[in-house]
């Protein structure tokens, strides 16, 4: 049975009382699997987005992450959504859908 890499973060952040850096996780998994530059680099886009992914973590502030059991869900980080959803609703003038409807008729 392999190891699976959010596994190892888990363990560890199981054993800490504070939150960790992205970059102090992704350290241990590597010194844990022995993963050369090579695969760490080919590797470490799919361990952020396995552990995004996992309902056990929950990042922070400053990309720091802990367990959701270690902390309260007010110091859950949410990024901001740039993108409003205002942006994203279309306004469409019933005069306009009418017009178009008997244009294709």
């Amino acid at each position: 049975m392999s190891v699976r890499t959010v596994d190892i973060a888990y363990d560890y952040l199981k054993q800490q009382n504070h939150s960790v850096s992205f970059k102090e996780l992704w350290k241990v998994v590597i010194d844990q699997l022995h993963f050369d530059e090579k695969t760490a680099a080919r590797k470490i886009s799919r361990f952020y987005t396995d552990l995004t992914m996992d309902g056990r973590f929950a990042t922070v502030e400053n990309n720091d992450w802990d367990l959701k059991s270690h902390i309260r869900y007010q110091e859950i980080s949410v990024p901001d959504d740039e993108d409003s959803d205002d942006e994203d609703e279309v306004s469409i003038d019933d005069e306009e859908v009418d017009a178009t409807i008997e244009d294709e008729y």
